[in-house]
């Protein structure tokens, strides 16, 4: 078995424990985006006291890549303090770089996504999660990603 499917397993097991999820009822702020080349919709709802994610929810209609990360950033945020401000630009680099070393800024778990790096296609899918993460609560991101995103909608 090569890293390739072993990373699908991973992948594929993050997407469907994350179909289950239930958005949040209790949430202050939230961020929706839609990827008008794919169709992937991501709909982040959070709990924010002060600094720290109390619970987060991100619901996604679209592929398996999109619900995986819509997962790890559910799994990575709940319970800890916001992502610091570089977070989004360090995964960003990492991912679009095929010649970068994975970062220790970043979270292991986020290494499952090595496989795709090469696949420039689908790093809208792994990234609209985070990004709308980041964006709920007011983390500026890299002007790239928002010429890239045409339908995106806040509300808080």
């Amino acid at each position: 078995m090569n890293n390739l499917s072993i990373y699908q397993e991973k992948i594929l097991s993050l997407a469907a424990k994350n179909k289950k999820v239930i958005a949040l009822k209790d949430f202050n702020r939230s961020f929706e985006m839609r990827n008008p080349m794919c169709g992937d919709e991501v709909k982040v709802r959070l709990k924010l006291v002060e600094t720290k994610i109390i619970d987060i929810s991100a619901v996604v209609k679209g592929c398996a890549l999109c619900e995986a990360s819509a997962g790890l950033v559910v799994e990575l945020f709940k319970n800890k303090d916001i992502p610091d401000e570089k977070f989004l630009d360090e995964f960003l680099t990492w991912l679009e770089n095929t010649e970068k070393s994975f970062s220790d800024q970043l979270p292991i778990e986020m290494e499952v996504f090595e496989p795709i790096r090469e696949i420039k296609n689908r790093h809208k899918c792994i990234t609209m999660p985070f990004e709308a993460t980041c964006r709920s609560v007011n983390i500026r991101c890299n002007e790239t990603i928002n010429q890239e995103i045409q339908s995106v909608f806040q509300t808080k």
